[in-house]
């Protein structure tokens, strides 16, 4: 009875955050009708029947093509002036929205596209200096009314096209669908390849590039749950910790934004869940699983080194404290090899058939490419942070932002502030513990300490640039180390009274915080009264 009340209770927790995650998550429809320039410079004219207030323009881009064109506006025929030059050959856009600012009085607008303008345009929307879409009375151009036949949108958010880092995952997906050359191949394509199946099973619409993330996130609290009840002994410490990542801010956002963090938190977390059955359960086949949970995760991004890197050093730690030698398993550390390599080399297939096609020859000459462009990188953005503040969060990643109707739309990656700072402390005393007792210490403080420093400090080495979403694949340990504390409490009643209090300040700051994490509309006032450090924009 007391399982089948675990089972249930950590199901409706699992539930619950797909609801809350899928909630809002996306349009299930994009802008269908497209409309391209045709060879040679073309024109297209929009009438508004009475002079407007113009505010602002959005035109949905269709695709990753170049789009270029001039703007004028008049108040009367023939009355043109320039308004706008609009080229966004320099930046991706692929299926997303871009705004156009004017603040002009105008009857007509005139797009001219220039004779190297080839992207397709699904939309038109104009709006008004009251916030309103304003009516396009006659539209003047070569099947120019597919640019104005989808007119129901009534403000502009995330939900409704790509943004971040989604314009170059989202594209590549669709590309790898079509076996396309793909845009983005600076990171191996699995990541990609999941964003491609939920376009597959869903639409080529944000709710199917996004949904999929949902389901890796999810995925992720039964998994904390079973790694901390097993590290534990106690199913409540696994309800506890499967609570707290559950109402992570970044956990949260990851979760809804199509790219391949989300993943590489999921591999790298099922990983560790096999290494500790592997060194504290006696279990020689986990050691495989382990490896090629790995496998999975290195053929999202390389960075699931640092998890390989982690998963063996414990093994050498535990294998010291047991007596029992890490080379005794060897083949079964070389068959997960094997395997990961496998994963990793099938996760190019739809780009072998890309374009003309590719050679294996031309897989490994991509790898050296790939090494060659992270390694000499050196853009700016100006929200990077330096590792060494991501945990404080000093300085979070502002993802989007858009205006409309009063309020205002953005979405910020950052943790949360109860489970990221009240980490601090009780790592602090897990590291302090180790070294006072050495290797007469508590195994569960190890698998905790070694894996997050493991994860992180590696980073201190990377001289590109980096983003606070990193850190990612720290967040169970970080919820591990809290939870360790909380198991410390020898009184029971006050142990519970502990984690419910804990638990209600976590639910309570994602409530808080939910509009800036989600992208949810709400006024400036409230946005702005969130931001508790200097460095803290959105």
């Amino acid at each position: 009875m007391r399982e089948a009340r675990v089972i249930a209770s950590v199901s409706i927790l699992t539930a619950v955050f797909i609801i809350i995650a899928a909630n809002h998550l996306g349009a299930t429809s994009l802008p269908s009708s497209c409309w391209q320039p045709a060879a040679g410079a073309e024109t297209v004219i929009l009438d508004f029947g009475s002079v407007q207030r113009l505010k602002e323009v959005y035109i949905f881009l269709y695709d990753a093509n170049r789009t270029k064109f001039d703007l004028y506006g008049a108040t009367a025929p023939g009355e043109w002036q320039k308004l706008y030059n609009y080229d966004n050959k320099e930046h991706v856009h692929f299926c997303s929205w871009d705004k156009i600012a004017l603040g002009r009085d105008a009857r007509f607008l005139k797009f001219r596209f220039s004779n190297d303008s080839t992207g397709k345009l699904g939309e038109i929307m104009v709006i008004s200096a009251s916030n309103q879409r304003i009516p396009i009375e006659n539209i003047e151009g070569r099947n120019a009314t597919a640019l104005i036949d989808e007119q129901n949108y009534t403000g502009i958010t995330a939900e409704d096209g790509a943004y971040f880092d989604e314009m170059y995952f989202v594209r590549t997906a669709y590309e790898h669908l079509h076996f396309k050359e793909p845009y983005e191949w600076t990171h191996p394509p699995l990541g990609k390849l999941i964003i491609a199946a939920g376009i597959l099973i869903f639409g080529m619409n944000p709710f199917g590039w996004r949904f999929m993330g949902v389901l890796a996130a999810a995925a992720m609290i039964p998994l904390i749950f079973l790694l901390c009840t097993r590290i534990f002994g106690s199913s409540m410490a696994g309800l506890f910790a499967a609570s707290l990542l559950s109402f992570d801010f970044m956990h949260f956002s990851l979760a809804r934004l199509a790219t391949g963090e989300i993943y590489i938190a999921l591999f790298s977390l099922l990983s560790f869940m096999f290494a500790f059955d592997y060194l504290y359960e006696r279990k020689p086949a986990s050691l495989f699983l382990s490896i090629v949970s790995f496998g999975l995760c290195f053929a999202v991004k390389w960075t699931a080194m640092f998890t390989l890197i982690s998963v063996l050093a414990l093994a050498m730690l535990c294998n010291k404290r047991t007596n029992r030698r890490l080379f005794y398993d060897w083949q079964i550390v070389v068959a997960g090899l094997f395997v990961s390599a496998a994963i990793y080399l099938a996760s190019y297939i739809p780009w072998l058939f890309a374009g003309g096609g590719h050679s294996l020859m031309d897989v490994l000459k991509l790898q050296f490419q790939m090494f060659g462009y992270h390694a000499g990188i050196e853009a700016t953005h100006p929200f990077s942070s330096p590792w060494w503040s991501w945990q404080l969060m000093l300085k979070p990643l502002w993802l989007y932002i858009n205006t409309l109707n009063g309020e205002v739309s953005t979405i910020v990656l950052m943790g949360n502030p109860a489970i990221w700072w009240g980490s601090i402390p009780a790592l602090a005393f897990i590291v302090a513990k180790i070294l006072k007792y050495g290797w007469r210490c508590d195994h569960k403080l190890l698998f905790i300490a070694v894996p997050f420093l493991l994860l992180w400090l590696p980073y201190s080495l990377i001289t590109r640039i980096l983003f606070i979403y990193h850190f990612v694949a720290d967040v169970p340990f970080m919820i591990l180390a809290i939870t360790y504390c909380m198991m410390c409490i020898k009184n029971d009643r006050r142990r519970l009274i502990a984690m419910i209090g804990f638990l209600i300040l976590v639910v309570a700051l994602f409530g808080i915080f939910y509009t800036v994490i989600s992208g949810y509309p709400v006024v400036s006032s409230y946005r702005d009264s969130l931001k508790l450090l200097p460095g803290w924009s959105f």
